[in-house]
């Protein structure tokens, strides 16, 4: 017989457009289409309820028939059936009613069936169940899809049997949501558990059975549920917004998850979040004595979080920071995720505080060594800093770790620099007690920071010179560095001194003096140079270096001075006197007359006249030595250094002092000047 109903009042295809499923959420029609199986198991009073999911593969069912392994194809439709109430005519008239209160009591929002048809393009409904009025079983056909009112093809007839239920096909997946969804039955099974795992600790969960359609393969998620999951170990509880929220913690055996919190509303997961990222020493999983790995699965219930799930159960109806990040610590501030979580954090804390602590130890034992051996610009956080170096991510090493340990030494000089303009800027009396104190504080940090900061450059010195030791080929290398490469660790190439800041340059190799400095030009040619206006050769130094005020000796010399650095590439063999550019010392001394004939200007650009008689001229010329270099150098009687790694001569008509210094001595030297530095840093100085 035929059975009038009302008509569905709502557009549905405006209601579906209207509707939020995000692609990652694949899965949620399923998990809505379930949770209405478990409240008709439930209206029904059944204390066996069972539910069958069938997934249906895309494709040909006779190949798929043949194929070892059919869970590698995407899914095209899932059939749920249960043997719960069925759609009687209550349950109907509430399909019928857009965002029904049929079910608000557990949570229902009236929106599950337009969610499966954000991801599904139709829903067929065959339903079993007993008519109260007639009190004789009838069965319920229909189709329900995105067009006009809804409804489609639906049917009424009675039925003989007394059995009720109801089968729902989610026809046609949505490409897009279908891309997101899991294949294995395994993996869809795992995450079923997941979502209504607050029904499986309240042994409130069905029998759930997933089925293979094409060749019958089944997995009992109680099955699952028993072996991969475990009771919950332990359980916490704690207060906010005037609810108790309760937290089970669960071990599972399967380690690809990573641990991770489930914030849930009425039964089911709504949300879920890494939680390494808030307990970064937990790692990705842990091991158990026995050699078993698990990872922790924290489930996060209230009548709170109940009260305010969103419409399609996705997330909820709160933000998740504070708009002001000065309300996060109010204790009346308004209701958002971040608060919530923090009290989760707090209690994850307490119960695993001795696993917690010693994994903590560990790596601070761990990490104190690495500070103390290999990077002591940062023994300051151990002092000022220790809970912080705790608290870091676990399993640092090398320059991962540096580059955090960086990061918290950055935070406390800007402490200490905000203490300090506290300091300065005090109004009370300053031999007041609170003064002393910040005083005494500031002080102490200050202190602290600068030898921090003077062990930070002491490393990067040691780092320079082990790096320009390589690329030497010092280090057993097969293949010498280019000129180029050598010159950027002295000083960018293409650029000068207005445009680089003091720590870019490494001159101290040279020679200390050379870091302070009026002007410098790298690899420009003198027409590029501001300091020497009106000059059109395209010569190009490798380093120029203007001193308006000369370092090199007493106040009574001349005011002004021109240095000139010279690098040839390493392991060079073809000098000779008859090629300028293949010639270094004729190169040099080319470049001074140059200068000399023309007018240089300060950084003011006033003019500075050279006096040719009393400007100085300083070359430095960085080279590996070879027999031509040498038959050069002694054709133009320069002069052997005392250790016999390097020549001088002093250019008398140029007033110029020029040294040829080789590399292996470059860097003999430098070793040297910086052992001191090295020995009373701890950091081995070979």
């Amino acid at each position: 017989m035929a059975e009038s109903f009302p008509e569905l009042h709502t557009n549905v295809s405006g209601k579906i457009r209207n509707t939020k499923l995000p692609k990652a959420k694949s899965l949620w029609p399923l998990f809505e289409t379930l949770s209405n199986s478990i409240h008709a198991i439930q209206d029904k009073g059944l204390s066996t309820g069972k539910i069958s999911i069938n997934v249906i593969r895309q494709g040909n069912e006779e190949l798929l028939a043949e194929c070892e392994k059919v869970d590698i194809y995407p899914i095209k439709d899932i059939e749920i059936i249960d043997n719960g109430i069925g759609l009687n005519l209550d349950n109907f008239n509430s399909f019928l009613t857009a965002e029904s209160d049929h079910k608000i009591e557990r949570g229902a929002k009236g929106i599950g069936r337009f969610v499966c048809l954000k991801a599904f393009k139709s829903l067929s409904f065959k339903s079993s169940y007993l008519n109260e009025e007639t009190k004789t079983n009838q069965i319920r056909e229909f189709i329900f899809k995105p067009q006009d009112k809804g409804i489609f093809q639906h049917t009424v007839i009675d039925s003989s049997s007394k059995k009720t239920g109801t089968s729902v096909i989610l026809n046609s997946f949505i490409t897009e949501y279908q891309e997101t969804c899991p294949k294995s039955l395994y993996d869809i099974g795992e995450k079923i558990i997941d979502h209504f795992l607050v029904y499986y600790l309240n042994k409130k969960a069905p029998s759930i059975d997933i089925i293979e359609k094409i060749n019958g393969f089944k997995i009992d998620l109680n099955s699952i549920f028993n072996t991969s999951f475990k009771a919950a170990i332990k359980g916490s509880k704690f207060n906010l917004y005037g609810d108790e929220f309760n937290i089970h913690l669960l071990r599972l055996y399967d380690v690809k998850k990573g641990h991770r919190i489930h914030y849930c509303g009425h039964d089911r997961v709504v949300r879920e979040e890494k939680l390494v990222k808030y307990i970064p020493d937990l790692g990705n999983s842990i091991m158990e004595e026995a050699g078993a790995y698990f990872t922790y699965q924290v489930y996060v219930t209230s009548k709170f979080l109940d009260e305010n799930v969103d419409n399609e159960r996705t997330s909820f109806d709160f933000p998740d920071t504070p708009e002001g990040s000065e309300l996060q610590n109010l204790v009346n501030d308004p209701p958002n995720l971040d608060r919530i979580r923090q009290k989760v954090i707090q209690s994850l804390e307490s119960v695993l505080e001795v696993y917690l602590n010693n994994v903590r130890e560990d790596k601070y034992t761990k990490y104190s060594d690495h500070i103390i051996s290999d990077a002591p610009q940062y023994k300051t956080l151990l002092k000022y800093k220790p809970d912080v170096v705790r608290n870091m991510s676990p399993n640092l090493s090398g320059n991962r770790l540096n580059i955090e340990l960086f990061k918290v030494q950055s935070d406390l000089e800007i402490e200490v620099k905000e203490l300090g303009e506290k300091v300065l800027n005090q109004n009370f009396v300053t031999d007041s007690d609170e003064y002393k104190k910040l005083y005494d504080e500031f002080i102490e940090k200050f202190n602290d920071i600068g030898k921090a900061s003077l062990a930070k450059y002491i490393v990067h010195r040691k780092s320079v010179i082990e790096l320009l030791d390589k690329f030497l080929g010092v280090d057993d290398q097969t293949e010498y560095y280019t000129e180029e490469t050598i010159h950027k660790i002295f000083f960018p190439l293409k650029s000068n001194s207005d445009e680089i800041t003091f720590e870019q340059q490494n001159l101290w190799l040279i020679d200390e003096r050379l870091s302070y400095h009026s002007y410098l030009a790298s690899d420009k040619s003198f027409k590029e140079v501001k300091v020497l206006p009106g000059l059109d050769s395209l010569d190009r130094p490798d380093l120029l270096i203007f001193n308006e005020s000369f370092a090199f000796v007493n106040d009574t010399a001349p005011h002004n001075s021109f240095v000139i650095v010279e690098f040839k590439r390493p392991e060079r063999h073809d000098y000779n006197t008859r090629n300028k550019k293949k010639n270094p010392i004729d190169q040099v001394t080319s470049y001074i007359s140059t200068i000399r004939d023309n007018k240089a200007t300060d950084r003011r650009g006033k003019i500075i006249q050279i006096d040719k008689d009393r400007t100085p001229f300083y070359a430095y010329i960085i080279c590996d030595f070879n027999n031509s270099l040498l038959e050069i150098l002694d054709e133009r009687n320069y002069t052997q250094t005392p250790d016999g790694l390097g020549y001088f001569y002093f250019h008398s008509k140029y007033n110029a002092y020029i040294e040829v210094i080789s590399y292996v001595k470059l860097l003999k030297d430098a070793k040297a000047r910086n052992r001191l530095l090295f020995d009373k840093l701890g950091l081995p100085s070979h």
